[in-house]
């Protein structure tokens, strides 16, 4: 199962709305993609068909990332618009010296297991082996503290580390400067996976990358942004998603084709158009959300510091996919977001992990609820109150 509850969709009412008839079982959807729409792209596509450029480091390309870096508030050469953010990752990882690292008797990469299975593929694509780690209990994520103590109680899985990978959660901020001295401190690379974290992330001296997917906040469909310590790191990084060729057509490092084209950028920057209304909207959803929810026992809302296109809930014990089930038996369809936990999937099972009792407690405890903009105040109490109903006693 892909993490997803399900129920068959009752075509005679709104696909958004929860039907007063439960007999009916219409499904209030957990989430629902928004792009802009075709008549706020026209210009931008006409502008491609005036200029015959469509991929390849385009004017769009270029007007986008200068818009992206205002957002970050970093400067336009630090920022690399890639075809998905799963290959920003691997590009971040290869333009620190993964190649050499997996040569040289050093091809681990350390990496939270509490984390999308993107991730790790991310880190398996450049050449490393995933490491798995464990998160907080507070606030789901890996910290600079908890790995040094690895590395000091593993010596020998210590030895052979070269990278670090951090999950920013479900639009939640991690910090970059502590990031910056572990990274001074161990002589190791920090990257992290910001995937959800367009609204709040700002520039750091670590590498970041953000996921443009349909569904993040700021969605084009498939696409992502890697927002690079420094113009230097994010040189190599242009290159290196262009098949690795220099401006001189030079490949001093073999890359991928992961380029942004003309098309992905016109979307990006029709979706930075429609953004303020957005984060709005998804804002008041989730203080709808917090209000209805308050004071159920042992229930707790993620609240990111950031806007997030997920609304999270952990419920008080591990029944999240018992939960879930009595949720789409009522017509609320809910998701799994980051399913068991990477370590669970058979593609990582063999890989090397330190003990993962909080990321199982989360991974069988963390549920998303029906969050998208074509939620009325209506569904979210549904789907709010129906979950206080069918809580296991």
């Amino acid at each position: 199962m892909d993490g997803f509850f399900t129920v068959p969709i009752d075509m005679s009412s709104p696909p958004c709305a929860v039907s007063t008839d439960r007999s009916k079982r219409a499904l209030l959807t957990v989430f629902q993609p928004r792009l802009p729409t075709a008549d706020r792209l026209l210009p931008y596509l006409r502008s491609i068909d005036a200029s015959h450029w469509y991929t390849n480091r385009g004017p769009l390309l270029a007007r986008f990332e200068r818009a992206l870096a205002d957002h970050f508030a970093v400067t336009p050469d630090r920022v690399v618009g890639v075809a998905n953010a799963t290959a920003g990752l691997s590009a971040s990882l290869l333009a620190g010296g993964s190649e050499d690292a997996g040569r040289n008797g050093r091809p681990l990469c350390i990496l939270p297991s509490w984390t999308h299975e993107a991730t790790a593929v991310a880190v398996l694509r450049a050449g490393l082996t995933p490491w798995f780690h464990e998160v907080a209990e507070d606030d789901w994520r890996l910290s600079p503290e908890m790995v040094a103590d690895s590395l000091r109680g593993n010596p020998t899985l210590g030895a052979r580390v070269s990278h670090v990978m951090v999950t920013a959660p479900f639009g939640a901020v991690v910090e970059a400067e502590p990031w910056r001295a572990f990274s001074d401190r161990f002589g190791l690379p920090v990257t992290i996976d910001a995937a959800s974290g367009f609204d709040r992330l700002r520039g750091g001296p670590v590498d970041a990358v953000v996921s443009l997917h349909a569904t993040k906040v700021l969605g084009i469909g498939e696409g992502g942004v890697v927002i690079a310590r420094d113009a230097a790191q994010a040189a190599r990084i242009r290159d290196l998603v262009q098949l690795g060729l220099s401006d001189e057509r030079v490949i001093r490092q073999a890359g991928m084709n992961a380029k942004l084209s003309e098309y992905g950028a016109a979307i990006g920057l029709a979706a930075l158009e429609i953004w303020s209304e957005r984060r709005a909207t998804l804002e008041r959803l989730h203080a709808r959300y917090a209000a209805r929810l308050k004071g159920e026992t042992g229930l707790s809302l993620w609240a990111p510091e950031g806007v997030s296109s997920t609304l999270m809930v952990r419920l008080p014990s591990r029944v999240a996919v018992e939960t879930g089930q009595r949720l789409v038996a009522q017509g609320i369809a809910t998701r799994r977001w980051w399913h068991a936990g990477c370590h669970r999937q058979p593609a990582f099972a063999a890989f090397p992990r330190q003990p993962l009792p909080i990321t199982e407690a989360l991974a069988d405890s963390v549920l998303g609820l029906p969050f998208h903009e074509g939620l009325a105040d209506a569904d979210v109490d549904a789907a709010a109150d129906t979950l206080r109903a069918v809580l296991p006693g």
